[in-house]
């Protein structure tokens, strides 16, 4: 069986490795699946404003990780992910079955709501059995498997439209969702060994507020948001980029997004290495560098007059790279002061980050991406700053 590296207390069971990142990774699947079918779903519905598609779905996928970690502190790892992933399922086929815009959008929130609980519970799972160095390095391999999971959903929901209609991707996203409830029923142990006896609304909220309080959580998870908000930020300002800008065909374009998940990957690797020898904190420095230095060169390639594909997909492996560097070392160094308090740590610190992926692309209809993709850089510097005063 093969197993997340790191150093795992005795009294906490292995997650089989493939497991955890299905778990993790499906609400990423669900998100990136139907990229390249929005033009398709804008026309066959009449609607101008198909990013909505992407934007509802991360709006509702902030929030819902509010709810999914203070559930699992209670109530345990296992139980809660399995049910969310039935709220998931149903979701997809809301989604696949919609007669209106309008209903596909609320299949949207549903599969948000269902997948949130993934990526959650998948940390909180790390650092129930790890410390120090070791837990940097669970996250990177966690977060390679997160970006390496869904790398082919585009092209995959690109050859579904073009097969059938976009509509297959969701009933695919349905029979996904089907086999890992399966896969956990049979495979997947609770890692939560300390129960928490409190999950009162006010408790909750408490509990937030001191984590946001904390110098330790808040500048780590403001490093994780503005890494999530440029990822998202192309994600859903790239396929109108360049399918009807650059000219690529759907299925054309599905390829590109490989560049970016080769590049969290890449970085991740690079980042596991890293923190062999060094610390968490290392690894973060040099992601924000590079995603500072990836969006600010990707705004200024159109006044450089040397816009266009190709440029853009260098600016874009840059800031990528730099993302596979900070948000594992962001999430380790976030979540590793609160053991006592994981699941809630890990859904402030992913509902942030999702937010601001969310916002991000939210913000690609009223802004052009390479600044979106600037800004988030920018602000993740900014996080990286306020961990240093907060060290000194």
């Amino acid at each position: 069986m093969v197993r997340l590296a790191g150093a795992a207390s005795p009294a906490v069971p292995a997650v089989p490795f493939g497991l955890l990142a299905a778990v993790a990774a499906i609400g990423q699947v669900a998100a990136n699946m139907p990229l390249p079918s929005l033009p398709a779903i804008g026309t066959s519905f009449g609607v101008g404003a198909a990013e909505l598609v992407i934007a509802v779905f991360l709006a509702a996928f902030a929030p819902a990780q509010l709810v999914w970690g203070p559930l699992s502190d209670r109530y345990g790892r296992r139980p809660v992910v399995l049910w969310a992933l039935g709220v998931f399922a149903a979701g997809s086929v809301v989604c696949a079955s919609a007669p209106s815009f309008a209903v596909l959008l609320a299949g949207r929130v549903l599969q948000a709501v269902g997948g949130a609980a993934g990526l959650v519970i998948a940390r909180a799972s790390l650092r129930d059995g790890r410390e120090g160095n070791a837990l940097g390095r669970g996250m990177a391999g966690l977060s390679m498997a997160i970006a390496a999971v869904p790398a082919f959903a585009p092209l995959i929901g690109a050859l579904l439209e073009q097969a059938w209609s976009w509509r297959a991707g969701f009933w695919l996203s349905s029979a996904l969702a089907a086999v890992v409830v399966v896969w956990g029923l049979a495979r997947l142990p609770e890692t939560n060994r300390a129960p928490t006896d409190q999950l009162g609304l006010g408790a909750v909220i408490r509990a937030y507020r001191v984590l946001w309080a904390d110098a330790r959580f808040r500048p780590p998870a403001i490093v994780a948001g503005g890494a999530m908000g440029g990822l998202f930020a192309f994600g859903a300002g790239s396929p109108m980029l360049y399918i009807e800008v650059f000219g690529l065909t759907p299925v054309a374009y599905a390829l590109y997004p490989l560049i970016a998940v080769g590049g969290v990957v890449a970085g991740g690797a690079a980042a596991r290495a890293l923190m062999k020898r060094g610390t968490s904190a290392r690894a973060l420095a040099l992601g924000v560098a590079m995603m500072v230095a990836g969006g600010v060169g990707m705004a200024t390639l159109e006044p450089l007059g040397l816009f266009g594909k190709h440029a853009v997909n260098v600016t874009m492996l840059v800031f990528v790279l730099g993302l596979g560097f900070a948000l594992p070392a962001a999430f380790a160094v976030a979540l590793a002061p609160f053991r006592d308090r994981a699941g809630a740590a890990a859904s402030l610190a992913g509902a942030f980050q999702i937010f601001c992926g969310a916002a991000a692309a939210a913000l690609t209809a009223a802004l052009p991406m390479p600044w979106v993709m600037a800004l988030c850089g920018l602000g993740s510097a900014v996080g990286w700053f306020l961990a240093r005063r907060a060290e000194a």
